[in-house]
């Protein structure tokens, strides 16, 4: 897996992340005016992912548990 950096029509930076056999896995979606700019995203992302959660959204959603109101005095 590694990171390309490159310069799209409007000379912006952009990343992507490619897999091993080459195929674009995530890209930067936005571009950076200034080279420095992309390679500090780059860098926050490599930092953040690591601790990513993930969120299963094929899982259905947890029932809801009814309380029963306590019995009064």
């Amino acid at each position: 897996m590694y990171f390309e950096i490159y310069q799209d029509h409007a000379n912006e930076y952009r990343w992507r992340l490619k897999a091993a056999n080459h195929e674009p896995l995530a890209d930067s979606g936005e571009g950076y005016t200034a080279k420095i700019n992309c390679q500090r995203a780059i860098r926050k992302l490599k930092a953040d992912i690591a601790n990513a959660p993930v969120k299963d959204l094929t899982l259905p959603p947890p029932i809801p548990i009814r309380r029963r109101p306590l019995p009064s005095k």
